[in-house]
């Protein structure tokens, strides 16, 4: 569909192997999209074929089968590239430029015109002011993401396409990339957010589409990623004293009418809730099913 701004259809990638005999494939029949002005993570371990599915995302790869479509055309066409803006996990920056070089540089390639003002704003928005002109080579790979991001944010994207953004930041840092995306997102922004910090996505992500070894292997709204089908917490009172009291789904009728039977008062009954890496490690590995 065209009102999506990233649909993936059945998405294969392969590689020849060193000798050239055989291939593998990195990513395998895989297929999801992101809704308008959602926040949707993308996660899965080392090797589950996520960064070489932002790269076919970004047309720097070609696929093997399958399609992907940026509001409906093609990666590489460039009605669509004006309109995203990219985080890459590791940033390869000459180091004899300053953010502000590479901000000058970035807006003449894409006929932003930006003015010398526009480009502090961005960079002190990020966290960078008083360093916008110092060399990058003195830049800890925190301080880079900062340059991505700030590059990606001049364009004024209508889709952030963000493989780990807040890789080599401190806690406080990465709150603060956080609020940036959530701000971004409030402004309409569609977000496609990778990430090995399972705590981030839980924090800002809408739905998530979990990848091992190529393939798809769990993809839904959080809330319902994490909540678990066969426990409840019941909270009632005894006397003038709330408790509570976790049980299995198969006695969960049976209970509330024992504790009715008794004369407590039902607050209310709620299912449990599994934490986002609880939800991983059972997609991935069978931890915990």
């Amino acid at each position: 569909m065209e009102d999506y701004p990233l649909q993936v259809k059945e998405l294969q990638k392969s590689f020849k192997k060193k000798l050239g005999l055989s291939s593998f494939k990195a990513v395998d029949s895989i297929s999801f999209h992101l809704f308008p002005g959602e926040i949707l993570g993308f996660l899965g371990p080392n090797g589950a074929g996520k960064t070489t599915t932002i790269n076919c995302v970004l047309g720097l790869l070609k696929p093997s089968g399958g399609k992907v479509s940026l509001w409906g055309s093609q990666p590489a066409a460039p009605k669509v590239r004006r309109r995203i803006g990219y985080v890459p996990e590791n940033p390869d920056y000459d180091e004899l430029f300053t953010p502000f070089e590479f901000m000058m540089m970035f807006s003449s390639m894409r006929r932003l015109n930006m003015s010398r003002n526009r480009i502090y704003a961005i960079l002190d928005r990020v966290g960078l002011s008083k360093w916008e002109e110092v060399r990058i080579r003195n830049f800890s790979k925190g301080m880079k993401q900062r340059v991505s991001l700030a590059i990606a944010l001049q364009s004024e994207p209508e889709l952030l396409i963000m493989d780990e953004p807040t890789g080599g930041l401190d806690p406080a840092a990465r709150k603060e990339i956080r609020d940036i995306i959530l701000e971004e997102n409030r402004r309409g922004v569609s977000v496609f957010l990778s990430s090995h910090l399972l705590s981030e996505v839980e924090t800002i992500c809408d739905r998530a589409v979990i990848l091992s070894k190529g393939k798809k292997v769990i993809e839904g709204k959080l809330d319902e990623l994490m909540r678990t089908e066969d426990h409840y917490r019941i909270e009632y009172m005894v006397s003038d004293e709330q408790e509570e009291l976790e049980i299995h789904a198969a006695l969960l009728q049976n209970t509330i009418d024992d504790l009715r039977g008794r004369g407590y008062s039902i607050i209310r009954v709620n299912p449990l809730y599994r934490s986002l890496e609880e939800v991983f490690l059972s997609a991935t590995t069978g931890v915990g099913r």
